[in-house]
């Protein structure tokens, strides 16, 4: 077992009956399915095979299970190859869902499997300010930048050991929910979080170099043709653009390449709010994704959609065609956009 390194100012930060709870629920367990969410990032990625790797150390028997596969650009975790798609026969005794805060965020698997999820315990770890909570414990805490910073919150106040390979799994996890701790959600625990897992072996340039400077060609082409559907108004605050399936076929890309098309959208100059739209095959659904600067809420926004997230980056799922719901959506954007600008212009004369 890997020894563990306590950062004093980490170890009370988690509130002490809901860590001793959780702990009552892993203890027992023996066969554990940790659960990460439909059209995985980095952040559910990460904490579900870190938490998977800290808990191997305990003799547990753990399965990572997430209903989508893991993106090529995640190939360098350590462990990727474990996730399966499926919970299978079902013979667990404890599931641990990260990173969302209800079970509809699982996709596939909370509909193949809604009755075993119905009776088996769950214990619930997250970090958005939409989630409700869908465990028996739950351990929601939006001061974490990511799901990630809250595990090593709790390995840290639960004296988990902490392994090199765990440290990178939970350090990505960091690092793609802060854009390289570039975002404002950092805080001064996120940093020291991180210092953690570099202590335990975690390395910065594994995770940054395959997912922040290194892409395939296809995937700059799709970008290219992101931007040049693009449109603004609100004077440049609101710029929206999408992809279909034409999108794919121009640019020679897949799917899983359009992950950084709201954010390069985002860092236009001028730009408040940054929509991008996307709806690929024969489904009549569209997902919107926001990233925004404030005081516009993205996470209150997508959640009139049915969605959620954090203030300044958001999503939502509208069972509507593109060509349908980007206009509509859009021109929401834009009302909410004038009503922010009006509101500062007020406060700008009262001052």
């Amino acid at each position: 077992m890997s020894q563990t390194y306590l950062n004093p100012t980490l170890t009370q930060e988690l509130d002490g009956l809901l860590v001793q709870q959780a702990m009552a629920m892993i203890q027992p367990a023996r066969h554990i399915a940790i659960l990460a969410h439909e059209r995985p990032d980095g952040d559910c990625l990460g904490s579900s095979l870190g938490l998977a790797h800290m808990l191997d150390q305990l003799g547990k028997y753990c399965v990572p299970v997430c209903p989508d596969v893991v993106p090529p650009s995640f190939h360098f975790l350590p462990g990727h190859e474990r996730f399966q798609t499926t919970l299978g026969d079902e013979q667990f005794d404890l599931v641990i869902a990260l990173d969302a805060g209800e079970l509809y965020r699982f996709g596939a698997l909370a509909e193949q499997h809604r009755d075993f999820l119905a009776r088996v315990p769950i214990l619930n770890m997250d970090h958005h300010v939409s989630s409700t909570g869908c465990g028996q414990v739950n351990i929601i805490d939006t001061a974490s930048a990511a799901t990630a910073e809250l595990l090593v919150l709790f390995q840290q106040q639960a004296h988990l050991p902490l392994t090199g390979e765990a440290a990178q799994c939970l350090l990505t996890g960091m690092i793609t929910d802060t854009g390289s701790f570039q975002y404002s959600n950092t805080s001064a625990r996120t940093m020291e979080s991180a210092a953690v897992t570099i202590r335990a072996g975690a390395n910065a340039e594994t995770t940054v170099k395959p997912l922040f400077r290194t892409h395939p060609l296809a995937k700059l082409r799709l970008q290219a043709e992101v931007f040049k559907q693009a449109q603004t108004a609100c004077e440049g605050r609101l710029i929206w653009s999408y992809a279909d399936d034409a999108t794919l076929i121009t640019a020679g890309a897949t799917a899983d390449m359009d992950d950084s098309c709201v954010g390069t959208l985002r860092d236009v100059e001028g730009v408040l709010v940054a929509a991008f739209f996307k709806a690929y095959g024969e489904t009549q659904t569209t997902r919107i994704s926001l990233r925004t600067y404030e005081p516009f809420d993205a996470a209150a926004f997508c959640m009139r959609l049915g969605g959620g997230g954090h203030p300044r980056a958001a999503g939502a799922t509208v069972n509507r065609p593109l060509a349908e719901a980007m206009p509509e959506i859009v021109a929401q954007l834009a009302e909410e956009c004038q009503r922010l600008t009006s509101l500062d212009a007020t406060d700008t004369t009262q001052s």
